[in-house]
């Protein structure tokens, strides 16, 4: 009776010390991932504070501009709004961001302008059109973009299809109701854009240098026998 009294009060001692072994390191995991938590918070919010104030009804929507570049054939810059996210993360540890504008940035223009008006909407999809007729002068001839609303899961909602010139100015609105842009492109003198919109296939076409709709016209998808 002794010696199996004592070998339980040894085997609970062991039990005991695993037991604080295990709490000390989910104490230490659960601290790490705090301090990486807090350091990768204060490394967006140093970020935020160094980068290009940007106006809007709401200061809190953490919006970020992005870096500009020029578009191809032109001496028209642009850059996206960005507005990082906090609910979603990628498996690397990084945060995943939103479009939620584009600004255009002209040579002699004193001023830049949005695309959109507000910062209520993510830019989902963006397709450059470019004119490839001389292989050495590549020279975008216009940008399609799909806006959806900023509330609802890009994946589960419509928006509306814009197309727009290189510097911004002339912007037309495709189609509302479109839930994906198949292909845009430019050939034999018309620019081209096949989307899905209440679940039917749709030919849209345009004049490249005015972007004024030309046609469109609904794709009849053939029985399967």
């Amino acid at each position: 009776m002794g010696k199996s009294h004592k070998f339980f009060r040894y085997l609970w001692r062991v039990n005991a010390v695993l037991i604080l072994v295990a709490a000390g390191a989910v104490t230490f995991g659960i601290g790490a991932l705090l301090v990486q938590e807090f350091g990768t918070r204060a490394a967006r919010s140093r970020e935020a504070d160094a980068g290009i104030p940007v106006a809007g009804p709401n200061v809190n929507s953490n919006l970020l501009l992005g870096r500009a570049s020029v578009v191809e054939g032109t001496e028209v810059m642009r850059a996206s709004l960005q507005r990082n996210s906090d609910q979603t993360k990628f498996s690397s540890g990084g945060y995943s961001s939103e479009t939620r504008n584009i600004l255009f940035i002209e040579p002699g223009e004193k001023a830049a302008r949005w695309l959109l008006p507000d910062n209520d909407h993510v830019i989902v999809e963006t397709s450059d059109i470019t004119d490839e007729k001389d292989a050495n002068a590549k020279r975008v001839a216009a940008t399609a973009v799909l806006v959806k609303s900023a509330t609802e899961p890009p994946e589960s909602v419509v928006g509306k299809l814009l197309l727009f010139d290189p510097p911004g100015k002339r912007i037309v609105e495709v189609a509302t109701n479109v839930r994906q842009i198949h292909v845009a492109s430019i050939s034999g003198g018309e620019l081209r854009i096949l989307y899905e919109r209440d679940r039917r296939l749709v030919l849209a076409v345009f004049d490249p240098r005015s972007i004024a709709k030309l046609r469109e016209q609904e794709i009849q998808l053939p029985q399967l026998k």
